[in-house]
């Protein structure tokens, strides 16, 4: 309340926590005291293009989630149909905030650079997913079940390029699902062996994969472009 704020006649402000605070105890001192008692008190809700004279949660959602530009890779990342899990980490992926042991590193810890899975090169998300020789073999049993490519990948850029490239728009949900499965089964896998000490084969680590696909596919045959995946992905 207002009256919490006022102390005979001046204003008694807690201790700002933020500039937004910060600015608005500056405003608040252009005011003068003691406020008149036969004012009515009123409110006003404002956002940067007009001001309200009652509350609209869409003008505020608007002003507190600002909408920012379609990002190319949107439809590689989100969805309909995805796995929560699997999205969210290829989210983080796709925007290289991961945790590697690169990262790790810059950040000022001291910790061995080789990746945990091959113990060759510096583990950065581009070598961790693509380049990696353990990861190289459970891309080549996804490639299996989903038409290679003409090279394997060099960079994060031509995964995102392959998956889009399918021949037809159930081939590339196939593909948008089992690159998010790869990446977040990989990833999986290198936080057991870092923490847990959990080594499993490239081969075990698809096995998984495959049943979670087999899952996923499953539980949306119902839905319009998940009828017939079953039958691609287990050619």
């Amino acid at each position: 309340m207002v009256a919490d704020v006022i102390s005979g006649s001046s204003w008694s402000f807690p201790h700002p926590r933020s500039q937004q605070e910060v600015a608005f105890h500056s405003y608040l001192t252009t005011i003068p005291l003691p406020l008149p008692n036969d004012v009515n008190d009123v409110f006003e809700w404002k956002t940067p293009d007009c001001t309200l004279n009652v509350f609209n949660s869409r003008a505020t959602w608007e002003v507190l989630r600002p909408r920012q530009p379609s990002q190319a890779w949107h439809d590689v990342v989100w969805f309909k149909g995805a796995l929560p899990k699997h999205a969210f980490t290829m989210w983080v992926a796709n925007y290289d905030r991961l945790p590697t042991r690169s990262r790790l590193i810059s950040w000022g810890l001291a910790i061995p650079a080789t990746c945990p899975l091959c113990a060759a090169l510096p583990e950065t998300r581009d070598h961790l997913f693509i380049s990696c020789p353990y990861t190289g073999d459970i891309w080549t049993q996804v490639f299996a079940r989903c038409n290679p490519p003409s090279r394997m990948f060099a960079d994060w850029n031509e995964l995102l390029s392959w998956i889009r490239t399918a021949t037809s728009k159930r081939k590339v949900l196939l593909r948008k699902l089992a690159s998010q499965a790869v990446i977040f089964h990989v990833w999986n896998q290198r936080n057991n062996l870092i923490h847990n000490a959990t080594a499993l084969s490239a081969t075990t680590v698809f096995i998984s994969l495959d049943r979670e696909l087999r899952n996923l596919i499953s539980s949306r045959r119902t839905k319009k472009h998940f009828s017939s995946l079953m039958a691609l992905w287990i050619r």
